[in-house]
């Protein structure tokens, strides 16, 4: 009897251990579950604010950077322009972009802002108030003589006043990319925290926790690469957006360091593209954009890169060809872009302005490469060319455009 007892209690223990056991079991899943949930949750919120808020921040910054290009180009044709009538096109484009600049600055001041932000933000308020006379003042001098004194006060008053607003939406957009980019790496490391954390957890527990740890971390893993390529591509077309593309030339630079070879940097913009946009609507605009990209990609190698730099600026690292065979290249990517677009019962036409600098002769590096194939294509647009190459004459525009 007394054995009967105490085989009854052993099994009692027994029981009672394994009761323990099932509750530890099941709270560590359900720790590790609540872990992974919530770190998924922070994910979410960290790709929205990446795409939503920086991605946003850093289109507006460019937007003004454009503006101020525009107007600095504005302001010398005014100056050189004898024909009354395109020096008023040409005053109209002016005043046009500096309602783009405007409404650019004020959608970003509407946005959610770090303090640095504000700061520069007030900076540049201050700074396009004190310059604004100056600019008005060039302008109708512009207009009303073309007496050569334009340029000097072009070069006096206006372009150090432009500068300095330049300079300040430059350093607004590095800080802007700089958080981007320090968001995506606090989720990095937030991530292999939580790992560690379900990891251990996970090696605590049953293989039924295992399993769950597996599964969210491969969840994790998986939102990471999603924010990882959103970050790095444009939402619109899945091209390599502005960061992934200097990155991409980087290596090509470094190859072409250590193997001796040359390549090509050929910057696109779509001509007529906001006609289209205004008068089909954006959603039209948008799939015209995407079909561009797909003719692009069509039309280059494997080892080649197209990227889109925003709004209907394309770029294309074309590697190891030379002279000859890069303006066939273009020639080509030419006839096809000229092809008519079937888009939303609509058939559309546009052209492109293209300009190709090359490594080595047209630069060393990446600034210098991607400054002057703008420049070339300026050009192109200057001459309604489809594309030009940069040459050394064209220095000369070097230092009449204020390129951010």
């Amino acid at each position: 009897m007394s054995y009967q007892r105490y085989n009854r209690g052993i099994g009692l223990r027994i029981q009672l251990r394994i009761s323990i056991g099932f509750i530890m079991i099941v709270s560590l899943m359900l720790a590790l579950a609540f872990v992974g949930l919530k770190h998924m949750a922070q994910v979410n919120l960290q790709i929205k604010n990446i795409v939503e808020n920086n991605n946003v921040k850093i289109e507006l910054g460019q937007i003004m950077q454009t503006a101020l290009h525009e107007r600095a180009l504005s302001m010398h044709s005014i100056a050189v322009l004898k024909d009354a009538f395109l020096q008023d096109d040409e005053f109209i484009h002016f005043n046009s972009m500096g309602i783009s600049y405007l409404n650019a600055r004020k959608d970003l001041e509407a946005l959610n802002l770090t303090s640095d932000e504000k700061e520069i933000l007030s900076n540049i308020r201050i700074l396009t108030k004190e310059t604004q006379p100056y600019v008005q003042q060039v302008i109708q001098i512009g207009l009303d003589t073309q007496d050569p004194v334009i340029f000097d006060k072009i070069r006096e008053l206006a372009i150090p006043k432009q500068r300095l607003i330049a300079e300040q939406v430059k350093k607004l957009v590095a800080l802007q990319k700089e958080q981007a980019l320090l968001a995506l790496n606090n989720e990095q490391t937030s991530y292999k925290n939580a790992r560690s954390l379900m990891l251990l957890l996970g090696s605590l527990a049953t293989i039924l926790g295992l399993t769950i740890a597996i599964f969210v971390i491969r969840h994790v893993t998986k939102l990471a690469k999603q924010l990882e390529y959103q970050a790095l591509h444009d939402e619109l077309t899945g091209l390599p957006n502005r960061l992934l593309f200097k990155d991409r030339v980087k290596s090509s630079l470094l190859r072409g360091q250590r193997q001796s070879i040359s390549f090509s940097i050929i910057l696109i913009d779509l001509d007529r593209f906001k006609a289209v946009n205004d008068s089909l609507g954006h959603n039209v605009g948008d799939l015209l954009l995407q079909e561009v990209a797909r003719r692009l990609i069509n039309n280059v190698r494997k080892v080649d890169t197209v990227a889109r730099l925003g709004g209907d600026e394309f770029v294309i690292v074309l590697e190891s060809l030379n002279h000859d065979e890069t303006l066939q290249f273009a020639d080509k990517l030419v006839s096809s872009i000229n092809e008519p677009f079937l888009l939303a019962g609509h058939d559309i036409e546009v052209g492109v302005s293209m300009g190709i600098a090359s490594y080595p002769k047209q630069g060393q590096d990446c600034s210098t490469l991607i400054n002057r194939a703008d420049i070339a294509m300026y050009e192109a647009k200057r001459n309604h060319k489809a594309y030009t190459c940069y040459t050394d004459k064209m220095k000369k525009h070097n230092l009449n455009v204020v390129r951010i």
